[in-house]
């Protein structure tokens, strides 16, 4: 089943004028609609990482590609792509995918969660899993199928 946001929940801060008209990130989830690259809209304010403690925290990571759109066909190739994102920004923290202790997974089908599962695994092999949070959510880009954050552990020197 599919959740619509009442029309006074639309006015979302990725608003912009196109063609003459306001569009927000919602009116471009149709399928016809073209993807508007990351320069079309205002970029948002967050850290990729931030260092606390022990801690470092990724921001979600979506599948982009050049030009900041998204790229990968279906759920799987998006996933590979997420985690490729974060383990770039984990080893800018000179961290890499075992250091990962917990993730958070946006998905924005339930069908998509056993392909999503596979690529994930696929992943880690056979490294101690994280511990990880999925669910079903709209995301703000359209053609985006999963976002994934993670939280890492830095490990001291023995």
């Amino acid at each position: 089943m599919q959740h619509r946001l009442p029309a006074a929940q639309t006015n979302l801060p990725f608003a912009q004028k196109r063609a003459g008209r306001h569009v927000t990130m919602l009116d471009r989830r149709s399928p016809s609609a073209p993807q508007p690259a990351m320069t079309d809209i205002p970029l948002p304010k967050f850290s990729l990482t931030r260092r606390t403690g022990a801690l470092v925290f990724v921001s979600g990571q979506m599948a982009f590609g050049e030009g900041f759109r998204i790229v990968g066909e279906g759920v799987a190739a998006q996933t590979r792509t997420c985690l490729e994102h974060l383990e770039r920004h984990l080893a800018s923290e000179g961290l890499s995918r075992a250091d990962i202790v917990k993730t958070t997974v946006w998905l924005t089908r339930v069908e998509d969660f056993r392909a999503f599962d596979q690529a994930y695994g696929e992943f880690f092999g056979n490294a101690t899993l994280p511990t990880r949070s999925t669910v079903r959510a709209d995301l703000m880009l359209p053609g985006a199928l999963v976002e994934i954050e993670a939280v890492a552990q830095i490990r001291s020197a023995s």
